[in-house]
């Protein structure tokens, strides 16, 4: 049963509640004729809301390996015209978390509970079943080592973000100018990366794998007119922003913890820039050496920029029929 289509119906009548948990708050919601039956009241419903507090939110409870999460001060308030919410900040160690509705027994025979944890339903409770898991708080730490080793290993596996780096620094004429295209499509894709995992833009896989194997198709083309290092730079900035999106597609299918967003994202975006150097490394002493053969600038650089512009196209016609 989809839970957001029976929460959404239920409109606060009598027989229903709603829990929605956050890592640091929690919030209860129930009909008001309902919760009037348990508890008086008043006009001023700020009045009320110890005695509210008592039957409802003080006898559930939260716990992380069986010690208690800590609730904050309660506040009530009126939600649309037959509802009320009874919500207090909440204070739990990272791990899976056990909430128990305590306060289903007091409520009419056949009452359900419907729960969202984190931004998803997650069950519907009653006096049989009262009690849910889901996963609390995230570990900071845990999200940063975890997140970081994904960046670094989506690099070193993306042989098509690899192959259009290596296509930009075949055709580059110094160190100088290969730093430079590094760092511009290290910036390009990390502001795409960030834009997109905040939900500030998006586009679809659809399109962007395709234009990927595009750029890396158009790079390999280029070559062979040695652009000016200035125009270099641009282009590979401005097709940098596409492999962004890339990253960030990638990055959607992992799922972001909402309550470490910055810390997964700014890991994620390092371990990519890291894994992305460490193949720089390694790559860019090894082209400064190739440059020294005579026949690298006539015969080598042209063949692999072939071979570039071939895995574009090949990679091209498999996204766009797949």
């Amino acid at each position: 049963m989809n839970l957001w289509i029976v929460s959404a119906a239920w409109a606060h009548r009598p027989g229903l509640s709603y829990a929605r948990l956050e890592a640091d708050h929690v919030a209860l919601t129930f009909a008001q004729p309902e919760l009037a039956s348990l508890v008086p009241l008043g006009a001023d419903l700020d009045a009320s809301r110890v005695v509210v507090a008592q039957v409802t939110l003080d006898t559930a409870t939260f716990t992380v390996g069986g010690e208690p999460c800590a609730l904050g001060d309660v506040t009530l308030r009126r939600v649309e015209d037959d509802g009320v919410e009874i919500a207090a900040g909440m204070d739990c160690p990272p791990g899976e978390v056990t909430y128990t509705a305590g306060f289903l027994p007091t409520l009419a025979p056949g009452h359900r509970h419907y729960v969202e944890a984190m931004g998803q339903p997650v069950a519907v409770l009653d006096v049989g079943t009262p009690n849910v898991a889901y996963t609390g708080a995230s570990d900071r730490g845990e999200v940063a080592a975890q997140f970081f080793g994904l960046g670094v290993e989506h690099i070193w596996t993306g042989y098509d973000h690899l192959l259009f780096l290596f296509g930009l620094l075949l055709a580059a004429r110094s160190l100088r100018s290969m730093l430079f295209i590094v760092t511009g499509f290290t910036v390009a894709h990390s502001i795409t990366l960030s834009a997109a995992a905040l939900g500030l833009v998006s586009l679809p896989s659809a399109l962007v794998e395709p234009a990927i194997a595009a750029s890396i198709a158009y790079v390999g083309i280029e070559n062979f007119w040695r652009p000016a290092p200035k125009r270099r730079v641009a282009v590979t900035f401005l097709l940098g922003l596409v492999h962004g999106f890339g990253f960030a597609g990638m990055l959607a299918e992992l799922g972001l913890p909402r309550d470490a967003l910055a810390v997964a994202l700014l890991c994620f975006n390092g371990g990519v820039e890291v894994g992305q150097a460490a193949v720089v490394a390694v790559a860019l002493p090894l082209l400064l050496l190739l440059r020294r053969w005579p026949s690298w600038e006539a015969r080598a650089v042209p063949a692999l920029s072939i071979g570039v512009a071939l895995a574009g196209v090949y990679w091209f016609a498999e996204r766009v029929t797949a």
